[in-house]
């Protein structure tokens, strides 16, 4: 039987070598070292990177890939890309439950007021390291009695953060963020037909604070950790009439200088899956005392100070994440002690989105 002949690569380079009369030997050799060469250089890389995955893939990888909203109360860091803006719109119902008093116990009321608020988180990275925000707010509340008597905008914060130092999963480090702005007095304050419209200071108010926060691998979960404190300093002192936010009331004329006041607190992130995280807060709230004077209708003499207060806050919530673009939070906020001010429960939801 005549068997045909099929030309192959190797039969072809075979061919080519004869015809050409080049040394096969020589190319056999060049051609079996060059191709050890190569496999032992790619089975090198392939080990060096096999290995390194073996080593970091439940540390380093699982902490990159996984994807995260922002816990509801913590304060977030600078964004890490110039370009990169990003918005988180929240909405919040305030159920007050009474207030505390000086000794720390709650007093319940019939008229506790409660509140729905919305307001807008944005933020743009100006560089790498630094990045603006602004956070709108729109409010309104009602009580036994009475309501807001419609929506209201409140003071306009804005701030600059930079971060000093970068989060490096790798390596454990946290990153190191610093914030400085200012609140603008946007909102209602004074000369208000209800005290229930009454949604902002009437003051400049100096805003400054620090961050910090790092990722850490757990029973082969992301974790990841959140460390923040922020003051606030409302500058000089401010003529307020009639109804104000301070509880002054018609026929009123003095001026108001507020305290120092402020936040500190922490929170963590455990992702369950990567789109799904548990977040939790703890936040401890402080202010100094506000300083009233004037009168009432140029006779009755008026020289208040407010007492200093406090409250713990904690803030459970979950997370589902549905791309590392997008993700949604929902939970709420709750004080569990205080003194001299309100006792209250908030739930809340955000949506986040990064373009």
């Amino acid at each position: 039987m005549h068997r045909r002949f099929i030309q192959t690569p190797v039969s072809q380079f075979l061919l080519f070598c004869n015809n050409t009369k080049i040394n096969f030997s020589l190319i056999c050799i060049s051609v079996i070292f060059t191709s050890h060469y190569t496999y032992a250089s790619n089975a090198s890389k392939s080990d060096i990177n096999n290995s390194s995955i073996n080593n970091i893939s439940d540390s380093v990888n699982v902490l990159d890939e996984q994807r995260y909203t922002g816990s509801l109360l913590s304060p977030s860091g600078a964004i890490t890309k110039a370009g990169i803006l990003a918005l988180e719109p929240y909405l919040q119902s305030t159920i007050s439950r009474g207030a505390y008093q000086s000794d720390g116990s709650v007093k319940n009321s019939k008229h506790r007021t409660d509140s729905t608020d919305s307001f807008l988180l944005i933020k743009y990275a100006i560089t790498d390291n630094l990045t603006i925000q602004a956070t709108p707010q729109v409010n309104y509340a009602w009580n036994g009695k009475t309501t807001s008597s419609s929506v209201h905008i409140s003071d306009l914060p804005v701030e600059f953060q930079y971060r000093w130092i970068d989060q490096d999963n790798a390596h454990y480090r946290p990153s190191f963020t610093t914030f400085l702005g200012m609140n603008f007095p946007t909102g209602n304050f004074d000369q208000l037909n209800r005290s229930l419209d009454a949604f902002g200071s009437g003051q400049y108010t100096l805003r400054f604070g620090l961050h910090s926060q790092a990722a850490y691998e757990i029973f082969h979960r992301a974790i990841r950790f959140r460390w923040w404190g922020v003051g606030r300093k409302p500058i000089g002192h401010r003529n307020i009439k009639g109804i104000s936010n301070y509880g002054t009331d018609q026929g009123f004329a003095g001026t108001v200088r507020g305290g120092l006041f402020g936040n500190a607190g922490f929170s963590f992130e455990f992702g369950i899956t990567k789109a799904w995280v548990l977040a939790f807060d703890f936040q401890y709230d402080w202010a100094q005392g506000t300083h009233i004077k004037g009168n009432y209708n140029h006779q009755r003499y008026l020289r208040h100070i407010t007492g200093a207060s406090h409250d713990f806050q904690i803030a459970p919530g979950i997370e589902y994440n549905f791309t590392p673009a997008i993700g949604l939070i929902a939970g709420a906020a709750l004080t569990v002690d205080g003194h001299n001010t309100n006792d209250f429960i908030q739930p809340q939801c955000a949506v986040n989105i990064v373009f």
